[in-house]
């Protein structure tokens, strides 16, 4: 016979909370990111290659906040919550850069490139932080 362990009761509203919360500290860390890359590009003399470096460092360091933060839900399944958490990342990244218009010009396979990495970053934020908090126990 099997053991099932018995279905933990999700608290829905605090889990939208804490999803909400998670992806407004990770747009403030993709606000950084683009702060600290323009002001790079204003006062020296990098070039369009190492923008490009920040910006997808920032996305990844971004979605990995929104994936940690996201699976403090619960105790387990921390990979499905930091792919939530990580999609509603990419959604609102496609959002807003539909609405001032600088995704217009920007290849569908680097859209998908950037969705890949978003997902995974925040998949492996997501199991890491459930097992993190695990061990603080």
């Amino acid at each position: 016979m099997s053991k099932h362990k018995a279905k933990s009761e999700i608290d829905i509203p605090f889990a939208v909370l804490t999803l909400f919360k998670a992806n407004i500290m990770a747009y403030v860390v993709t606000a950084i990111f683009v702060l600290f890359s323009s002001i790079l590009l204003t006062y020296t003399q990098v070039g369009e290659q190492f923008e490009r470096i920040i910006v997808m460092l920032g996305i990844m360091m971004s979605s990995f906040l929104a994936g940690f933060d996201t699976a403090k839900v619960e105790d387990r399944n921390g990979y499905k919550w930091g792919a939530v958490g990580g999609s509603l990342y990419f959604v609102i990244f496609l959002v807003l850069g539909t609405l001032i218009e600088k995704l217009n010009h920007v290849a569908p396979g680097i859209l998908f490139f950037i969705a890949f990495v978003v997902l995974m970053t925040s998949t492996v934020a997501g199991i890491i932080s459930v097992n993190c908090h695990r061990e603080k126990r």
